[in-house]
């Protein structure tokens, strides 16, 4: 049996690409600057990278799987085929139907990141949560996880505010991924 490998879990809208709302066209994903160089360095370092994004527009009726699919085709393809998963919640909490209610997967639960985890043999301990709210970062509170609030998508300070309001604080906090990046490969594995 291999050895778990390390992993950077990255939350999708704010983080990847420019926060505006719920994505419901490929052609509307737009990669924030620095995200491909940025994801090749963690890569080339040994990084497994995983995408783990609440995708609460498919409860609400406002898009479906087949078009997410399209969306994180479209991601995969502008960031050269380097992020190794897409994990993502369809539940809203405040939505009936198949799709509403309360999950064990929606951030800040922390379903997407166990499930990563264990399907694609990950070790936490030396892994990172990076994401631009304080449900990102909260989805990793429960495990061994490093984690990076980065100032590129929400109010940022509002999400401070709230992870600190929870008795919790990030590992670092930085302006985008090229800076948490940075961040990530100056730590010591543990």
């Amino acid at each position: 049996m291999s050895t778990p490998r390390p992993a950077v879990f990255l939350d999708r809208d704010g983080t990847l690409n420019r926060e505006r709302g719920y994505v419901t066209d490929p052609a509307d994903l737009e990669l924030l600057p620095g995200v491909v160089d940025a994801l090749r360095s963690l890569r080339a370092r040994g990084f497994t990278l995983v995408v783990i994004t609440n995708q609460g527009g498919i409860a609400r009726g406002l898009y479906d799987e087949n078009v997410l699919t399209r969306v994180h085709e479209r991601l995969h393809r502008e960031t050269d085929g380097v992020i190794t998963g897409y994990f993502h919640c369809p539940h809203h909490p405040d939505e009936s139907g198949p799709y509403g209610g309360p999950c064990r997967c929606r951030k800040p639960a922390s379903g997407l990141v166990e499930t990563a985890i264990e399907v694609l043999g990950l070790d936490p301990s030396r892994s990172f949560v990076v994401g631009d709210s304080a449900r990102d970062l909260a989805c990793g509170a429960k495990l061994p996880v490093r984690t990076v609030l980065v100032q590129s998508g929400k109010p940022w300070r509002d999400e401070l505010a709230k992870l600190e309001h929870d008795g919790y604080a990030p590992d670092h906090v930085t302006a985008d991924l090229c800076a948490a990046t940075t961040w990530i490969l100056s730590q010591p594995e543990s």
